[in-house]
């Protein structure tokens, strides 16, 4: 069995709230039920507003974005470009399978990592794909996906 590596990047804050690139109405991180912890206090995951997750399997890296990707994840995101650019050089044809469905809002931040990923993995001969996100997130990444010319494509 090959083996397995999960990394998890967080960005826990006190964030400004306002509606931003495609921020889905209603779309909100909700706290879980407490277990063990004293009253008040709220559950880690209730502090999470975006994450950025690797998983390497073998000559298959998944990067799960999740929640409001954008410019303060930006490190976390210059760390995966590294790791997807080590994996690709250390697994010729590898395949990144980017996972989007989580994402809840994006910026020119995500849309920027989005696709050097993809030409990252194309150039060092790898595959990239992505799941199917939410319409607002879909149109985005799609309206900011270039052409072979390199012009965006119209709306």
């Amino acid at each position: 069995s090959p083996a397995v590596r999960v990394r998890l990047l967080t960005h826990r804050g006190d964030r400004p709230r306002s509606p931003r690139g495609a921020e889905l109405p209603g779309a909100a991180v909700l706290p879980l039920p407490p277990r063990g912890r004293a009253a008040g206090e709220p559950a880690p995951e209730a502090l999470l507003t975006s994450s950025v997750t690797t998983r390497a399997s073998g000559e298959h890296l998944r990067v799960r974005l999740r929640g409001e990707v954008d410019l303060l994840l930006g490190d976390d995101l210059a760390l995966v470009v590294d790791e997807v650019l080590r994996h690709c050089r250390a697994h010729p044809g590898a395949g990144v399978h980017l996972d989007v469905r989580e994402v809840t809002a994006l910026d020119a931040t995500a849309v920027r990592f989005v696709e050097r990923v993809r030409r990252d993995c194309a150039d060092l001969g790898g595959s990239c794909t992505t799941s199917a996100a939410r319409p607002a997130v879909a149109r985005v990444l799609q309206l900011a996906r270039p052409v072979a010319d390199g012009r965006l494509p119209a709306s």
